[in-house]
């Protein structure tokens, strides 16, 4: 680190503290979360010939003792993000504070050894995958078995249609790699459960087109754009005093996607055509999921790649974007980890629409996307994740009132990302309420407390004023000394997306996570023009202006799950909107002009 890197560091603990949870000891291992997952259903025994892929996680350096954490706040705080010099790290930089060189080879070597194939590794030695019979496996990792594990419907009959993993029910790491390895992955991790989807709803109205197209052509320059009920560019725009939508070529934005999504080219054109936005393509098409017979034969082959796309490309325009489609529906956020860890460059802002129970997220998972979370934000990489469409109950409990409770969703709950809700109102005409399904909001915004990260610093004061100010929770079994969540939100209801030619309605924090993005991207665009760097990790100089870049959100409640009004589940928990930070919005709606105030 240079002087003015070490100097940044002693503002940040002003700012910044220790947020991880709890950890493994070097040696011990993991156990499968079977006891939480009625999903994957044990099998038959591996034959001992029977080839299978692991990725073992080296113990990086200077995560444990804290440095890392230590360089992303002082990167991150109000007074570096205010300086004219960068004082993000490069990939090189990032690779100098945590690789571990001796623990990679020792561990190639200990493989090799053993007789496995070094398939792969990261390009700074973080994550090696390596191949060997089950029998090899079995004898060089202490207590493993493995087994084929078939996934089952919710009717309890193995699914022919998705095949079987090979897994183990727990593993020890070897006593000559002990101080090596951190985790091993593809052994005792299942596939985070998958939501039930949501169709879009498509608009047939003749009268309802003609209405849309005639607002469309009038344009938003004679004053505020007339509430029709549903979301659009030129409404996000003078809703949220989005003043440009020019970004730059000298900035970046992705679109994390996963689950069998497609976005369509074609669509985009349309959609571009339809709101008199310019002309632009993807620029980067990372997995091949660019299709557009894949969104003419389902709609929900597309609705959220195409949501995701179109309207962070309409709110920061010019701006490159790299749709980055994981192609491991069984590992999705692994496969995050590692492609992250391998790319030099990475887009500067990003925006991932998914979530997992984080409950049924084995610590190796949560551990490492974090350490990987922090090591963007060094390089001035921004994440923000939707927080989730289901309250605080999580998705499993829109068919299944038994599972209501407190269920958290991952990745909004690590600190190292901004989470984003969802508010409704605006497209309406109303007052701008927290989104919920049984107030005609199709979702509700999720949000709540960490089961597994400890809250870090920079929102410990905010989450205190909550307890002390709002109405008491519905409900027990959170803890409110962990990361509380969302940080942010948007609107996020009634979004017009086109999808196989035509427009439909889509909701979710899914819809305001990618705007949001979109926001932060126009900032970077108008940071590098000032000759600054990228704003990074945003989530302490948020919350250290207590709201102030935001439009306060008091109104709401998330104890409903995602669903038409009269048919949704509401649990009997949740959690009140409140004045200043809550874990419904966060600390409101992004405000374009406000944030700008503080953010450049």
């Amino acid at each position: 680190l240079n002087s003015g890197q070490e100097t940044m560091m002693l503002l940040s603990l002003l700012f910044f503290a220790p947020a991880l949870g709890h950890r493994v000891g070097k040696g011990y291992g993991e156990k499968m979360l079977s006891h939480v997952r009625n999903d994957w259903r044990k099998g038959a025994r591996c034959q001992p010939g029977e080839s299978h892929e692991l990725m073992f996680g080296v113990q990086q350096r200077n995560i444990e003792n804290g440095r890392l954490e230590s360089v992303l706040g002082a990167v991150s705080n109000p007074a570096s993000l205010k300086a004219t010099e960068t004082h993000h790290l490069s990939f090189e930089e990032v690779g100098a504070l945590t690789a571990n060189s001796e623990a990679t080879a020792s561990i190639q070597t200990y493989l090799e050894a053993h007789g496995a194939i070094v398939t792969r590794a990261t390009p700074r030695g973080e994550y090696i995958r390596a191949r060997a019979n089950v029998s090899s496996w079995e004898a060089m990792l202490p207590e493993t078995e493995f087994y084929h594990y078939d996934f089952v419907d919710t009717k309890g009959q193995v699914a022919p249609s998705r095949r079987n993993i090979i897994r183990t029910e727990s593993y020890l790491i070897p006593a000559g790699l002990s101080k090596h390895v951190s985790f091993i992955f593809f052994a005792t991790q299942l596939p985070p459960r998958k939501p039930e989807s949501m169709m879009p709803k498509k608009i047939t109205d003749p009268k309802r087109i003609e209405e849309l197209r005639r607002q469309v052509l009038n344009g938003s320059s004679s004053g505020p754009v007339k509430a029709t009920g549903d979301t659009t560019p030129d409404l996000l725009n003078s809703f949220y005093s989005i003043s440009t939508n020019e970004g730059s070529k000298s900035v970046s934005q992705a679109l994390f996607e996963s689950l069998g999504q497609y976005y369509s080219p074609s669509d985009l054109s349309t959609f571009q055509n339809y709101f008199k936005l310019p002309s632009e393509k993807v620029s980067k098409d990372v997995g091949g999921h660019a299709s557009d017979t894949a969104c003419s034969s389902n709609p929900n082959n597309c609705a959220e790649a195409n949501l995701d796309v179109q309207y962070m490309m309409a709110v920061s325009q010019v701006t490159p974007t790299t749709f980055w489609y994981i192609d491991n529906e069984d590992t999705p956020f692994l496969s995050f980890i590692e492609a992250v860890a391998s790319d030099s460059n990475p887009p500067l802002v990003n925006s991932m629409s998914y979530g997992s129970i984080e409950g049924e997220v084995e610590e190796s998972v949560l551990s490492s996307f974090s350490t990987e979370a922090m090591k963007l934000g060094t390089m001035g990489v921004t994440i923000f994740v939707s927080s989730g469409d289901d309250g605080v109950a999580n998705f499993q409990a829109r068919s299944d009132p038994s599972a209501c409770g407190f269920n958290p969703s991952f990745p909004a709950t690590c600190p190292y990302v901004t989470a984003v809700g969802a508010t409704q109102g605006p497209e309406e005409g109303s007052e701008e309420i927290a989104c919920q399904s049984n107030k005609g909001g199709s979702i509700t915004t999720g949000g709540g407390f960490s089961t597994y990260y400890a809250a870090p610093s920079y929102q410990t004061s905010a989450v205190s004023d909550y307890f002390a100010a709002a109405k008491a929770p519905e409900g027990t079994g959170f803890d409110k000394g962990n990361r509380g969540y969302p940080d942010v939100a948007m609107l996020g209801h009634n979004y017009l997306v086109a999808i196989a030619g035509n427009m439909y309605q889509v909701s979710g924090t899914s819809c305001a996570s990618p705007v949001v993005a979109g926001i932060f991207s126009l900032i970077n665009a108008q940071r590098m023009a000032n000759g600054k760097g990228p704003v990074g990790f945003i989530n302490p100089t948020l919350y250290s202006a207590k709201g102030s870049t935001c439009n306060d959100i008091t109104s709401g409640e998330n104890d409903c799950c995602a669903g038409s009004p009269g048919s949704e589940v509401c649990c009997s928990e949740g959690f009140y909107a409140a004045k200043g930070w809550d874990p419904l919005t966060g600390w409101g709606s992004v405000d374009y002009s406000l944030s700008s105030s503080h953010f450049l």
